[in-house]
């Protein structure tokens, strides 16, 4: 009985690793594909320009910004209470006084302010939202990070770094999409492939065996 058990569970893992495995590896072939031929999709999201083409899209990502919580006045009042007569059997009394302090800005925490689709060609890097579209251009790109379920894209004709959050599990994919939509932009396309299919080969040898 616990010998069946055993090769039962044996059996699961090695399905679940091959599964895993299978799907890293088509990925790896997809995005070889897109490298040597230079060829990515069509988009019905965004209009694409000449010679453009899209190599990733994700859909339901989130926009975030820094917004500032609530503030608070900060300070201490002082002034003298003066009695002035009565109403209704309640004394009433007038306070002369001044107030010392200043405002206290409330601190700034990340929000997701919009949901949308984040599409990546190979000109450009473009959130498609709700309520406002953004587009990080190739040509004045400054920074990308990648991290934890978010990209950051600093561009030089913007103060403001661009963060959009698509979940951490997709950082593997994101990161290696986004690699290959530079590197055909940047003509680095060829060097690409050839370090994709080397890591393919080592892939290969990776594959779950049966139990």
């Amino acid at each position: 009985m616990f010998e069946k058990h055993k090769a039962k569970r044996a059996e699961h893992k090695y399905e679940a690793d091959l599964q895993a495995w299978q799907s890293e590896h088509d990925e790896l072939t997809a995005v070889l594909q897109a490298a040597t031929t230079h060829q990515g999709d069509a988009s019905s999201d965004l209009m694409l320009k000449a010679g453009e083409s899209v190599f990733a899209s994700v859909s339901n990502v989130s926009l975030v910004e820094d917004r500032r919580g609530q503030g608070h006045y900060a300070g201490v009042s002082q002034g003298v209470s003066i009695p002035i007569g009565s109403l209704g059997g309640r004394s009433v009394r007038y306070r002369v006084g001044a107030s010392r302090g200043h405002y206290v800005q409330g601190d700034l925490h990340p929000e997701g302010v919009d949901t949308g689709t984040l599409v990546i060609t190979n000109q450009r890097v473009v959130f498609v939202g709700s309520k406002k579209t953004i587009e990080c251009a190739f040509a004045k790109l400054v920074s990308v990070n990648i991290e934890s379920g978010d990209i950051y894209l600093s561009v030089s004709n913007r103060q403001k770094v661009t963060r959009v959050h698509y979940g951490e599990r997709l950082d593997g994919w994101m990161h290696l999409r986004m690699t290959l939509a530079m590197a055909i932009a940047r003509g680095d396309a060829d060097q690409f492939a050839a370090q994709i299919q080397q890591q393919l080969a080592e892939f290969d040898g990776k594959r779950p065996v049966h139990p």
